[in-house]
Parts: structure tokens; C-alpha cells; sequence
């Protein structure tokens, strides 16, 4: 007999913040904090999955990002540009963190169905 011993649960968008938006949003406020670019939520959802300074990379090299930053500064991003924007990102993801933090609805519920059967819970987050 296969027995379930454990379940591990995402964060974003699994357990909290229905529709992932903390880490889009946040990337939109480095853009423009860091450098007072305009980047859109559905842009910034484009790299998820890869790491914070990839992301920021390939935001870079998205046609429409990339077209913004050259109208602005006359060339693409650069690994400095890339550097400074993840500068601002990190304080804002940790300052942040709690607007986005609220359980998603009946993982409370869920949780605890899953600990009555005996099964351990566990965590992780991009």
C-alpha cells in the first residue's frame, strides 16, 4: 500500500497571496525605484521561475522593457543596471512581504485535514 508521509507546499500562489503578486509587484517597484522604469505585472510575470537576478535579466531583454530602458538611457541593460535593481528588490520583497501574506482560502482547513491523517507538512519558496 503507497502512503502519502508528507506534503510539501509551495508558498506564493499555493498556500498564500492568491495570484502571486507579491514578487510581480514587487518587480514593478525596483524598476521604477531603482531607475524610474515602467514595467507592467503581466511583464514581470513573464520569467517567473528562474532566480531574482535572472528575472531581472531577462525582464531586460523582453522587446517592450528593453525599448523603454534604450528610449531612456540610449542602450540596453546592463549587469549594473541588473545589479541596482536587485539592490531594490530585496528590501522591498522583505518590507513587503506582509501585504501579501494572508493564507489563501481553506489551506488553514487543508493543513490541518492533512495533520489529522498523520501526514508531516512542508514548505519551500522560490
Amino acid at each position: 500500500m503507497n502512503r502519502i508521509h508528507a506534503v510539501i507546499l509551495d508558498w506564493a500562489g499555493t498556500t498564500v497571496d492568491f495570484g502571486s503578486f507579491a514578487p510581480t509587484q514587487i518587480f514593478v517597484e525596483a524598476f521604477r525605484q531603482a531607475f524610474d522604469v515602467e514595467i507592467t505585472l503581466a511583464e514581470a510575470r513573464v520569467p517567473m521561475g528562474l532566480g531574482k537576478w535572472q528575472h531581472i535579466e531577462a525582464l531586460g531583454k523582453l522587446p517592450a522593457v528593453d525599448a523603454r530602458w534604450q528610449a531612456k538611457f540610449g542602450r540596453s541593460m546592463s549587469a549594473a543596471d541588473i545589479d541596482a535593481i536587485y539592490a531594490a528588490f530585496m528590501p522591498l520583497q522583505i518590507a513587503k512581504v506582509i501585504d501579501f501574506s494572508s493564507p489563501i482560502a481553506g489551506v488553514i482547513d487543508t493543513i490541518a485535514a492533512l495533520r489529522a491523517e498523520g501526514i508531516k507538512i512542508g514548505s519551500c519558496s522560490g
